[in-house]
C-alpha cells in the first residue's frame, strides 16, 4: 500500500495512476528528488505527499533537537581552517571583480552604442532632397573634417551637376554680348568661365567625396582616382556604400565646433 503523489490518497502498487485523482505516479527516481519532511525518504521533488508515508510535504514536521550532553560540551571545537576560508574569499572576491568590469564593459559598449546611434543619423538633413542638400553642399563647399550622408551626397552631386549646366546658359549670353563689344577679347572671357566652372565642378566633387568617404570610412587617399575618367566612376562607385561608424573621429558637425562641444561638456 502507498499514498499517492498528488492528492494523498491510498492506492494500491499495482496502480500506475491514482483512481481518485488520475495523476501518473512516479516510481522511478531518475529525475530531481527531495527528502520527505516526515521519513526523509528519497521521493519526487514534485510531490505534494509522501508515497511511503502519506505525509503532506507542505507542512513542517517539527523535531526537537536533542540537548546537549556534557560529553559533547567536553569535546573541543577545532580551530576554522583559516587558510582554506582565506582562499575561498580570494576566489570570491576574484568572481566578483571578474563580473564587475564585465558588467561595466556591457555599460561602457551599451553608451557608445546609445552615444552613436544618437550622435549619427544617416544623414545630415532629416529629410534629405535636391534643394537641401545642395545647399548644404555649397555651404560645406570647403569642408573636408566632417562627414556627408549617402542620401545627401548623391541629391547633392544631382544639384551641383544641374546648377553647372545652368550656369552656362547665362555664360554664354554674356560671351556673346561681350564678343559684340570686344570681339578681340571674348575668346579670353569664354575662356576664363569654362576654367571657372570647371574649377567650382571639380571643387564640390573632391570635397563632396572627402566627406562622403569619412561618413563610409573608406580612405580618403582614393579621392584622388577621380583625377581621371574611370576613377571617377570608381569613386563614385565607392560613395555608394553605406554608412558606417567604428569612431567618433568624425561627425555631422565641423571637427573645431565639435571639438568645442567637448571641452563644453561638464565633468561628470
Amino acid at each position: 500500500m502507498v499514498y499517492c503523489q498528488r492528492c494523498g490518497r491510498k492506492l494500491d502498487e499495482a496502480h500506475l495512476h491514482c483512481p481518485y485523482c488520475g495523476v501518473l505516479q512516479e516510481r522511478e527516481l531518475d529525475g530531481e528528488k527531495k527528502p520527505c519532511r516526515k521519513c526523509e525518504e528519497k521521493i519526487p521533488v514534485n510531490s505534494n505527499y509522501c508515497p511511503y508515508c502519506g505525509h503532506d510535504q507542505a507542512i513542517f514536521e517539527y523535531r526537537e533537537t536533542p540537548r546537549e550532553t556534557e560529553e559533547d560540551k567536553a569535546k573541543i571545537t577545532p580551530e576554522p581552517k583559516l587558510e582554506k576560508d582565506a582562499q575561498d574569499l580570494a576566489e570570491l572576491i576574484d568572481q566578483i571583480r571578474a563580473e564587475n568590469e564585465k558588467y561595466l564593459a556591457k555599460r561602457q559598449a551599451d553608451a557608445k552604442a546609445a552615444q552613436e546611434k544618437r550622435t549619427f543619423g544617416k544623414n545630415e538633413n532629416p529629410e534629405p532632397n535636391l534643394i537641401a542638400s545642395t545647399k548644404l553642399m555649397l555651404r560645406d563647399t570647403f569642408r573636408t573634417d566632417k562627414r556627408m550622408g549617402r542620401a545627401d551626397f548623391w541629391w547633392g552631386y544631382l544639384g551641383i551637376t544641374m546648377l553647372t549646366v545652368l550656369l552656362t546658359f547665362p555664360l554664354a549670353l554674356i560671351v556673346q554680348i561681350w564678343q559684340a563689344v570686344a570681339p578681340g577679347s571674348a575668346m579670353m572671357v569664354m575662356e576664363i568661365m569654362v576654367y571657372f566652372l570647371m574649377c567650382f565642378y571639380i571643387l564640390e566633387m573632391f570635397t563632396g567625396l572627402i566627406r562622403r568617404f569619412r561618413d563610409a570610412e573608406i580612405p580618403v587617399l582614393y579621392v584622388v582616382l577621380a583625377l581621371t575618367v574611370v576613377g571617377e566612376i570608381i569613386c563614385l562607385f565607392l560613395a555608394t556604400r553605406p554608412q558606417k561608424v567604428t569612431n567618433l573621429d568624425y561627425t555631422f558637425e565641423v571637427q573645431n565646433k565639435k571639438r568645442q562641444n567637448d571641452q563644453n561638456k561638464p565633468d561628470r
